[in-house]
């Protein structure tokens, strides 16, 4: 007799209630009054960090932390009168949800380096997130580990269980193990965090400073995890049906050595990227959900200034090279690890029809090691692309100085040889940032850049341009001391001179930021910022058909004030004047409003329009047009999780675009434009998205989705008397179909 979806959850629940109680008595109910907590560490001295003044805590909070065979205890306590509104609207795994909620994150090795979060709301929606480059957090990554939450008159708690087998760890070399923890706890009716340290995500050190602390060390257990899918996907604009299996497989014989290996595997179809128009020059950049590329994948996350990766692993598997659709990937493996004082990384993958020389290859090589406040690591990287007959190899020796609790020094130098017909070419870059720290009230750091004009680590990474030479300075300003009376808790003040050229000698425009952050006692926040630039060249907008004269100008003026939830409802405010093209003004304003009629029913909704004198884009060669513009951008998320385990999710996005009035310009002499005969069109540009997804959450890595589909985009140009505006556009979204599918996918891990 087959078992019903609410048996089999159940059978779920209880195994998994089975598996807890088997840690030396530890039931995870979210309540801590088991005989362990009794030898638990205490952490109950929680300053508020955002806003980073420092003060007590305006409600207590209590941490205990105990280390157990199957891996690490966690509990906390929140202190919460009866009168203070608590926030607990359920959500979706990872999502940004304003609620009540604490936070522990653990450093394993205790040499901040890799660091994992886990949160958990009140609620019960969850939150995990990798912590590399001391204050770097990707959300990606979906670890397996165990919680519980209770909520009685004056308090809430929590409880978790982190396995050892979370993450590759370094053996320890005794009866204990250092780790670095930092527990908090944010109380969203006041928009405050408190944590059990000094420390915050938005200061230069974050990781480093995390609380050491000994644990007990066990030995290391095995691990395998074993967790195939399967996914049935209907076409419904040509009718043709797509199915689809693969595996991810994860192995762990011991605490110092994990494998990861993946067959076929899922390129993620049931999240849905953010809708993108994009006219620019540099490539956007979209996160990995995939499974195998998250999964102890912050070893390979080094970065450089200019928000580039050396590892962007959407190139695994990512438009194909012969015909641009996305490419299936027959295999993927990763190693992780420490051997002889090293922490390592491998990773390889072979995409399909790579002996018929169309799919591509990718190897990826990490080790770093630490030599007391000096870290020092290595990456290299080889990708072979035989449709192009392209071999590419970067390699980057990085390092991380942290002589004493005020400074930060890190750095990087890379070469990169790529190989192809006509275009083989070699390029250096070198980088070094130093941030200073004298003390809570000051922040201030100097950068310097290089990167040569043939530096290019794009076939595996993502970098935005090679041919740069930047320095930058930035200080920042806190002030905290507000009398117990002022509306305001804490203004915060920064300056950031930039001053960059290429390699020809060519003054890109120097830039001034400044900016705010001002947080109120109510929890209210406005933050705002003002960019101006002077005259310089622009050598990226023509795509290599000559430098551009920028004009001194306005790069953006932008204000955003937002408000704490008030009720059932939260709202962000704000917008932007900028200029662009060669003097026109642009103006955009942006509203959000974020509704929670019941706690398992949200709905978010964003409007952005903008409006444009000059908007500028190139053509062809040395052609550019001048357009007047008038955009809007709509975003409709609606989430709604009726009982436990079950979620239904909306996401709808809509950019329209309608120019007018284009004129016509050619690249002059010393790189200005200057006006052409050029016979040009206005144009108009719709594009729309909508996804709606059921998931069943049957226990960890067993999940159940139901997906649609649909979008397109359509651009044409404008006719002569018979404009179309931004009403007739929206009018036209059902006719966007250039996409529009059914899909079943089932997740069962082992």
């Amino acid at each position: 007799m087959p078992l019903s979806p609410r048996c089999l959850a159940a059978a779920c629940l209880s195994l998994a209630t089975a598996s807890a109680g088997a840690a030396e008595g530890l039931r995870l109910d979210g309540i801590p009054d088991e005989p362990l907590w009794r030898e638990a560490q205490v952490f109950d001295d929680f300053r508020v960090t955002s806003p980073y003044t420092l003060d007590p805590a305006t409600h207590p909070t209590r941490a205990l932390l105990r280390s157990l065979p199957e891996g690490l205890a966690v509990a906390i306590i929140a202190h919460q009168p009866r009168d203070v509104p608590r926030l607990k609207p359920r959500a979706g795994r990872d999502a940004n949800v304003d609620a009540d909620r604490v936070n522990f994150s653990v450093d394993f090795d205790g040499d901040g380096r890799l660091g994992y979060n886990f949160m958990v709301t009140l609620g019960n929606a969850i939150a995990d997130e990798v912590i590399s480059n001391e204050s770097s957090y990707n959300a990606d990554w979906d670890g397996v580990w165990e919680y519980a939450v209770h909520e009685d008159v004056d308090h809430w708690s929590v409880e978790m269980l982190i396995p050892w087998s979370v993450a590759a760890m370094r053996a320890a070399d005794g009866p204990t193990r250092t780790i670095g923890v930092n527990f908090d706890r944010v109380l969203a009716s006041r928009g405050e965090r408190s944590a059990s340290g000094p420390v915050s995500y938005t200061r230069p050190r974050y990781l480093s400073e995390f609380q050491r602390v000994d644990v007990e060390a066990y030995p290391p257990r095995g691990w395998l995890s074993v967790v195939p899918y399967v996914s049935m996907q209907h076409d419904l604009v040509s009718g043709g049906n797509d199915g689809r299996a693969g595996v991810d497989v994860f192995w762990k014989p011991s605490g110092h050595f994990q494998l990861s290996a993946a067959l076929n595997p899922d390129f993620g179809q049931v999240e849905a990227d953010d809708l993108v128009v994009d006219f620019e020059a540099v490539e956007v950049f979209f996160s990995d959900k995939r499974p195998f590329f998250t999964e102890n994948q912050g070893v390979f996350d080094l970065r450089t200034p200019d928000s580039g990766r050396l590892v962007y692993t959407r190139r695994f598997g990512g438009a194909s090279d012969h015909d641009g659709r996305a490419s299936d990937i027959d295999v993927a493996l990763k190693l992780n690890g420490s051997a002889a004082g090293f922490d390592y990384g491998t990773m390889a993958v072979l995409e399909s029809d790579h002996a018929d020389d169309l799919g591509r290859a990718f190897f990826v090589q990490r080790l770093q090691r630490e030599l007391g406040a000096l870290s020092l690591g290595w990456l290299g990287t080889w990708a072979d692309r035989p449709w192009l007959d392209r071999r590419a190899n970067v390699q980057a020796v990085d390092a991380t100085w942290r002589p004493d609790p005020r400074w930060l020094v890190s750095g990087q130098v890379l070469a990169s040889s790529i190989r192809a017909p006509g275009a083989s070419q070699r390029g250096t870059g070198v980088w070094v940032t130093a941030a200073f720290s004298p003390e809570a009230r000051f922040e201030h750091a100097l950068e310097l850049v290089h990167f040569g004009r043939g530096l290019d680590f794009n076939d595996a990474g993502y970098q935005r341009r090679g041919s740069y030479n930047a320095l930058s300075w930035s200080s920042l300003w806190r002030v905290t001391d507000f009398d117990d009376g002022d509306w305001r808790r804490s203004l915060t003040w920064e300056i950031e001179p930039l001053l960059h050229r290429n390699d020809s000698g060519q003054r890109l425009p120097p830039e001034l930021e400044l900016s705010h952050d001002l947080r109120t006692r109510s929890g209210a926040s406005w933050q705002g910022s003002l960019v101006y630039s002077w005259e310089g060249y622009d050598d990226l907008v023509s795509r290599g058909n000559g430098v551009v004269v920028q004009e001194a100008r306005l790069q953006s003026l932008q204000q955003h004030y937002e408000r704490p939830r008030v009720g059932n409802w939260t709202w962000r405010l704000g917008g932007a004047l900028l200029q662009e093209g060669n003097d026109g003004y642009a103006i955009q304003p942006e509203a959000t409003v974020h509704w929670f009629p019941r706690d398992d029913l949200d709905l978010r909704l964003l409007a952005s329009p903008l409006w444009s004198q000059d908007w500028l884009l190139w053509e062809e060669g040395t052609l550019f047009t001048s357009h007047r513009r008038r955009q809007m951008r709509l975003d409709v998320d609606l989430g709604w999780y009726p009982f436990t385990r079950h979620e239904l999710r909306l996401k709808a996005q809509w950019i329209g675009i309608e120019t007018r009035d284009p004129t016509a310009y050619r690249i002059g002499a010393g790189g200005r434009l200057v006006e052409s005969g050029d016979e040009v069109a206005p144009f108009t540009v719709n594009s729309f998205g909508l996804q709606l997804r059921y998931r069943y959450e049957f226990g960890q890595q067993r999940d159940l989705y139901v997906v649609y589909g649909r979008g397109g985009q359509a651009q044409a140009l404008q006719q002569r008397g018979d404009y179309r505006g931004l009403g007739d556009l929206f009018g036209d979204i059902g006719e966007l179909r250039d996409a529009e599918q059914v899909l079943v996918k089932l997740r069962w891990g082992f």
